[in-house]
């Protein structure tokens, strides 16, 4: 793939030899672009989804070229799965660099159509499994004492409205809160917190969903004339955690194609 190849001259293939990531809702999309970037530069890497079945199949994948990839499955809708998953987690390792908190879902509804059902649901995968992994990932690195880095995956609907998703908008703006408190509170427990704010990805769930026309709309909005892919945003995340990023906390970064930059009007 063009996006390894990209990924391999652009980062030291050894670079997180000897760390341990996990990573949420990876059997797809973002989170399995993600994965497959923490392997690539050496990592050992724990994946976690709801879809089973998918995730062993990606981790056989990853697992080819991964010098140990752990597959983890639960709904962290469900409370109570997020320290389910942590346990596991350390179980396979004894320990966690780094944590990218992945894991959401996203529906459209009119306001008058908005359920307690739906709401709860997703403000337990959005927004609580964020907390409660987040809190355990902290708890651990402030007790083996080398810190970590966290990438808490919002979105741009995270600091702008989105037409009929104003429950997702509110988990997505709660996750960037969280970030900037968890930065403040950490920053000296050499644990950095960092959001990233995907846009339009072109992933499979996207192409399912979207139709020619949603797809040429939203494609027009955006500065640089394309969506993004999940390597993208993988890079991003393989920074964040880097060395490179050391004095990086409590940051914002779109992947968006200039998309949040302002008003674009399309080509003069």
């Amino acid at each position: 793939m063009a996006g390894d190849t990209m990924m391999r001259r652009t980062f030291d293939s050894a670079l997180f030899r000897g760390k341990v990531a996990l990573v949420t809702g990876a059997a797809s999309g973002i989170g399995a672009g993600t994965a497959r970037a923490f392997a690539d530069l050496g990592a050992h890497v724990i994946i976690q989804d709801i879809d089973t079945r998918q995730l062993e199949q990606r981790a056989k994948e990853i697992g080819r070229d991964c010098q140990t990839i752990t597959a983890i499955g639960g709904d962290l809708s469900a409370c109570g799965t997020a320290d389910v998953v942590f346990d596991q987690a350390l179980a396979a390792h004894n320990r966690v660099d780094f944590l990218v908190n992945n894991a959401g879902r996203s529906w459209g509804v009119t306001t008058d159509a908005i359920t307690m059902d739906q709401t709860n649901e997703l403000m337990e995968l959005n927004f609580n499994s964020v907390l409660w992994l987040s809190k355990r990932f902290i708890a651990h690195g402030r007790e083996h004492g080398e810190g970590g880095s966290i990438i808490q995956i919002s979105s741009t609907a995270g600091i702008a409205g989105f037409q009929r998703r104003a429950v997702y908008c509110a988990t997505k703006f709660g996750v960037i809160g969280l970030t900037k408190v968890l930065a403040l509170d950490h920053a000296r427990d050499n644990i950095r917190v960092n959001a990233i704010l995907p846009h339009v990805v072109e992933t499979d769930m996207f192409r399912a969903v979207a139709t020619p026309l949603d797809a040429s709309t939203w494609r027009a909005g955006i500065p640089m004339g394309r969506f993004a892919q999940v390597e993208d945003v993988a890079n991003l995340a393989m920074f964040l955690c880097s060395p490179a990023a050391s004095y990086l906390t409590g940051g914002l970064y779109p992947v968006d194609g200039g998309a949040m930059a302002g008003s674009f009007g399309g080509e003069a």
